[in-house]
């Protein structure tokens, strides 16, 4: 028993033994019933390949199509990217800076940061920098807002729809589908990943 490494509630500071959880068990505080854990179906290998997925749509994500708009004759397709540098033009240079932070830059970020932790963790070791970047990601996860930024998106297409013929386009669909594989990633927590064995 004394062996076993503790964990600390995010919410209220009380101080609990780790054990391994199945899949689908739940972890509470004892104290404020927060979530502490929860178990994770996946290894360290699945969640890899979800990391991996999750960047290269990151990346089509970005470099695609989110909306045509067609009005009057007139053919607008704007991707992300496009779209802030045109609100950045336009005189909202707040609203730009906090659509890249949100929707390019934090899952970048924590995609990034979750391929510095499973890559060495795949081949059986712990990095030097695996402390720094499991504290990184648990910042990092509060500004990810990619399933925000759809709603938002969403929202605006169908008013667009009253003055313009407005599609989704590509780009708009594989930043769906990046809201899934990061829900699916940040499911299980990150506390089970520093009881993956060290070297």
């Amino acid at each position: 028993m004394q062996d076993q490494p503790l964990i600390v509630c995010d919410q209220c500071d009380a101080v609990h033994r780790w054990r391994p959880l199945a899949s689908g068990e739940v972890l509470h505080c004892h104290r404020c019933d927060a979530v502490l854990a929860r178990g994770h179906r996946l290894g360290v290998e699945a969640m890899l390949a979800l990391t991996l997925a999750a960047g290269m749509v990151l990346l089509i994500a970005n470099c695609s199509t989110i909306v045509d708009i067609d009005l009057r004759g007139s053919r607008t397709a704007a991707t992300l990217p496009y779209a802030i540098h045109l609100m950045w033009n336009a005189g909202e240079p707040l609203v730009a800076v906090l659509s890249a932070l949100t929707a390019i830059v934090a899952p970048a970020l924590l995609i990034g940061l979750r391929l510095m932790v499973l890559l060495p963790l795949t081949l059986g070791r712990r990095a030097r920098w695996f402390g720094w970047c499991m504290r990184a990601l648990h910042e990092a996860t509060r500004w990810s807002m990619v399933e925000v930024m759809m709603v938002a998106a969403a929202v605006s297409i169908v008013r667009i729809a009253s003055l313009a013929h407005a599609l989704p386009g590509p780009g708009m669909f594989a930043f769906g589908g990046l809201a899934l594989l990061l829900a699916a990633l940040e499911s299980g927590g990150l506390k089970h990943l520093w009881m993956e064995p060290a070297p």
